[in-house]
């Protein structure tokens, strides 16, 4: 930036102290941010994103793909960009939320001002929605920042776009509202409930004050800038619809959909707007505390007295705010209900499900006070809520501002992931000090990756951890949760023989033995474990429907382990070498891996 521009900009911020003050808000809320995001790390879905984008790379089948029931184009993008060098440093994917964090926060202030012009009041909204621990689930996790950072973007694109259309008769503002909603529609198809916004704002908060005819009339005016966000969504169903496995149904009953709500919406949404729930406790990776009843309870009373207050300050016409914002919550419920009614213990307190409603909450507070005062409220002029009342507007948003910091500050431990960092750095510690040790690649524990896939091996490739795991040996080991290395006991057998033979069991030779059968494919992986007493040094083959693996054995009396995965048919041995080599099998388990309990 040359002088002069800076010398411009400066200028401009001093004629529009409430678009600085926005922007200093902004700029703390990165600053906080980054210092969160920085130390968090990859978890779940992360991981599966990661492994296909490095197996699959950017073609048609890793770009358009059902994941959960999710369409996420842009998101897998991204993956394939962060994968391309991926490493043990989270660096890369916590820019990628931090910049979409920036651009979210930077639009919402610009569609503020747009829609309420310059009342430094935008700035309490612009601070709730800035500071909430509402937005820190989607800030910290990868694959949920891809989702509901860009919605919120496309989301606050559309209506910047459309808005300035309609007010200026501008075809290529237009063109960068539909712009903005295919952006988020490319990322995660919960933009579809951009169109209803659309439509909200245009009938409750631009038509505010008028008749609803009135406003109607106005919206048919409109329509043409609406055509194309119209075909958009005619053009997305069903592209969707073939993608998409969704077969999602309200599958429980009313009790508990109500229970579900009335704890999602008094327990997490209503003390996550004031900046709460102030304790750490009951924390777990991203859900929110819980807030007891008591706190419950004067939460919301102060939420009626808000709305209480917008209605004594601006009468009826305060309603078509708070309209907006119970009709996008009720939608953001509505859809967790169907595609998560199963669920719903797991998904209670968890911001990131209703994250993508809260520029529209910003929009519906601001929207609640806004307009001419009623005539009852007359003595209220001398209350310093008017357009330029700086301080007292500068004073609340600090208020809450730091009431969501310390939250912010009490939760951010529990966001960052860190059983999963833990997890793969103990793996990677345990590997790298024995690297001879034989180690089955398990599936990952629940905590760091539910999905079961990629194991352990996938795993470490798409962080470029390359290490070797299933590898045959007298003796075999997996991780456990902790990331510590446990012998191997085998648990549900699907095969369990003993010898024929007394002392010896099945003799076996360059000829081969068939120790029995495995019926189907199992998929994951098995150990094959047989019991051995051989005179001399002896290689023994093991072939599992006509797969082979070979181990060298020590002379005595063991164990020989060999790692399968999804093969079936007939469990043969036989030695390799001088034809004189011989050996005992004494006994053969075929069945699950389980790390044995204790040193």
């Amino acid at each position: 930036m040359t002088p002069e521009a800076r010398t411009e900009a400066w200028t401009r911020f001093r004629r529009d102290p409430v678009l600085l003050a926005g922007m200093l808000l902004v700029a703390g809320q990165t600053v906080v941010r980054a210092l969160i995001v920085v130390r968090s790390y990859y978890w779940q879905d992360d991981f599966v994103h990661l492994d296909l984008a490095r197996r699959l790379g950017l073609s048609r089948e890793f770009l358009i793909r059902d994941h959960n029931g999710h369409l996420e184009i842009g998101a897998n993008v991204v993956y394939w960009l962060i994968g391309r060098n991926a490493g043990l440093s989270f660096l890369p994917a916590a820019l990628w939320l931090l910049g979409l964090q920036v651009v979210a926060s930077c639009l919402l202030l610009a569609v503020l001002r747009e829609l309420f012009g310059r009342s430094p009041w935008i700035l309490l909204p612009l601070a709730g929605y800035l500071f909430t621990p509402l937005g820190l689930a989607v800030a910290t996790w990868t694959a949920s920042g891809l989702e509901a950072l860009p919605v919120q973007i496309g989301m606050l694109l559309a209506l910047l776009g459309l808005v300035r259309a309609i007010r200026r008769h501008s075809w290529r503002w237009a063109a960068i509202s539909v712009g903005g909603h295919a952006l988020g529609l490319l990322f995660y198809e919960k933009a579809l409930l951009i169109l209803p916004v659309l439509l909200g704002v245009l009938l409750l908060v631009e038509g505010a004050g008028h008749p609803l005819g009135r406003r109607l009339r106005s919206l048919a005016r409109s329509r043409r800038y609406l055509l194309g966000h119209g075909l958009l969504v005619l053009a997305y169903l069903p592209l969707y619809v073939v993608v998409v496995d969704s077969t999602a149904s309200l599958d429980l009953d009313a009790g508990a959909a109500l229970s579900w709500t009335g704890e999602t919406v008094a327990g997490m949404v209503l003390p996550g707007v004031f900046g709460g729930p102030w304790t750490a406790a009951g924390a777990e990776e991203t859900r929110l505390p819980g807030v007891g009843a008591a706190t419950g309870v004067v939460v919301a009373l102060l939420a009626l007295g808000v709305v209480a207050g917008s209605l004594w300050l601006r009468g009826r016409r305060a309603l078509n705010g708070w309209a907006l914002v119970a009709g996008y919550l009720a939608a953001d419920v509505a859809l967790v209900l169907i595609g998560r009614g199963q669920l719903l213990d797991l998904v209670t307190r968890d911001p990131r499900y209703i994250s993508d409603a809260l520029p529209v909450i910003a929009i519906g507070c601001c929207a609640a006070f806004t307009g001419p005062l009623v005539e009852r409220a007359t003595t209220a002029r001398r209350l310093p809520y008017g357009g330029g009342s700086l301080r007292p507007a500068l004073a609340a948003s600090g208020l809450l501002a730091a009431s969501g910091l310390v939250t912010t500050t009490l939760v951010a431990g529990e966001l960052q992931h860190r059983g999963s960092r833990d997890y793969v750095h103990g793996v990677l510690a345990a590997m790298d000090a024995d690297p001879g040790v034989p180690v089955v690649s398990s599936q990952p524990p629940w905590n760091v990756n539910i999905f079961g896939r990629p194991r352990l091996d996938g795993m470490l490739r798409t962080l470029g951890q390359e290490r070797s795991f299933d590898r045959p040996g007298t003796e075999l080991f997996m991780f456990d949760g902790s990331a510590e290395l446990r012998p191997v006991t085998v648990l549900a057998p699907r095969l369990q023989r003993a010898g024929p033979a007394p002392g010896c069991g099945w003799s076996v030779g360059a000829a081969g033995r068939s120790l029995g059968e495995l019926s189907g494919p199992a998929e994951a992986p098995e150990v094959v474990r047989l019991g051995y007493l051989a005179g001399s040094p002896v290689t023994l083959v093991l072939s599992v429907g006509g797969d082979e693996r070979e181990l060298a054995l020590p002379p005595g009396a063991g164990q020989a382990f060999f790692v399968v995965t999804g093969q079936e048919g007939e469990v043969e041995v036989r030695t390799a070498g001088p034809a004189s080599s011989r050996l005992c099998v004494l006994d053969v388990v075929v069945g699950t891996p389980w790390p044995q309990d204790g040193p």
